[in-house]
C-alpha cells in the first residue's frame, strides 16, 4: 500500500520515461549469454588461427620428412608390430569413396554443425565446453607437432602405404593441407576432435547425441584405412580427446 502511495506521488510523465530507460530482464538475459559464449568463440577462433600458422612455419621450415620423421615413423610401424599395407592399391571404390568422403566432407560438417547447436542452445555451457576443450587440445597437440613430427603413413616406403583418397581426387589432401602438416600426425586430431565431439553431446545430453557415434567411428576409421595415420596416432587422439573434454567440464563447472 505504501509502495502504490509513493508511486502515485510521482508524475505520470517521470514514470514513462523511468519505465522507458529501464533495461528489461530479457534483454540483461541475453547479454549475459552474449558475454558467456564469447570466450569460447574467442578460443575457438585462436585455436584455428595458431593452427594454420603453425602449418604455414612446418611447410616453411622443411618442405619434405625429415630423418628424425623417419625414425618416428620406424617407431610407430614397430609399435604395431610392423604392419604393412601391401596391396592397398586395389582397394575397392567404396573404400575409396567412402573413407574419402568421411574424411575430408564428414568431419569438417561434424565439426561445423556440432558448434553451430552449441552455440544456438540456450544452456552456455556445451558450447563453452566446446571452446575451452579445443584449445587444451590444441594447446596439447602443438608441442608434439613441433617437436615430434610423426609423418603421415603413406609418405614412409616401408609402409608399403599409398593415399587412398588420390585413386579419386589428389586435390582432396591439397585442400586439408594448409590445415595439416604432412608430418603433424601425432596425436591424430581428426581422432581427437571426433572423440570430444561426442563426449561433449553427452555431457550435455545434445539431442542428436547418439548420432555422433557412428559418425565419429567413421572418421576415426578413415585417418587408418586411407593410410593417413598411424595406429599410435588414433591411441593417443582418443586419450587427448578424453583428457580435453575433463578438463573443460571442470572449468565449465566454474
Amino acid at each position: 500500500m505504501t509502495g502504490e502511495v509513493l508511486t502515485g506521488l510521482i508524475p505520470r510523465s517521470l514514470r514513462v520515461r523511468y519505465e522507458s530507460t529501464r533495461p528489461a530482464s530479457g534483454y540483461r538475459a541475453a547479454t549475459t549469454l552474449a558475454n558467456d559464449k564469447a570466450l569460447p568463440a574467442l578460443l575457438l577462433l585462436a585455436a584455428f588461427a595458431a593452427n594454420l600458422l603453425e602449418t604455414a612455419f612446418e611447410a616453411h621450415r622443411s618442405a619434405g620428412i625429415t630423418s628424425r620423421g623417419l625414425a618416428l615413423a620406424s617407431g610407430m610401424q614397430w609399435l604395431e608390430g610392423g604392419s604393412a599395407f601391401e596391396n592397398h592399391d586395389v582397394s575397392n571404390l567404396m573404400a575409396v569413396y567412402g573413407f574419402s568422403a568421411a574424411y575430408f566432407v564428414v568431419f569438417p560438417l561434424l565439426v561445423l554443425v556440432s558448434g553451430i547447436v552449441f552455440a544456438r542452445r540456450p544452456d552456455p555451457r556445451a558450447f563453452r565446453a566446446f571452446g575451452f576443450a579445443l584449445a587444451i587440445e590444441y594447446a596439447c597437440s602443438l608441442p608434439f607437432f613441433l617437436l615430434f613430427p610423426v609423418p603421415e603413413r603413406w609418405t614412409y616406403p616401408d609402409a608399403n602405404a599409398i593415399l587412398l583418397s588420390d585413386l579419386w581426387n589428389s586435390r582432396l589432401i591439397e585442400l586439408f593441407r594448409p590445415m595439416s602438416a604432412l608430418d603433424n600426425c601425432f596425436p591424430s586430431f581428426h581422432t581427437s576432435m571426433s572423440v570430444l565431439i561426442v563426449l561433449c553431446c553427452f555431457v550435455y545430453r545434445v539431442e542428436f547425441r547418439f548420432l555422433t557415434i557412428p559418425v565419429a567411428a567413421m572418421v576415426l576409421l578413415s585417418t587408418y584405412s586411407l593410410g593417413i595415420h598411424w595406429v599410435g596416432d588414433i591411441v593417443a587422439g582418443t586419450a587427448l580427446g578424453v583428457i580435453s573434454m575433463a578438463a573443460a567440464h571442470r572449468l565449465t563447472a566454474r
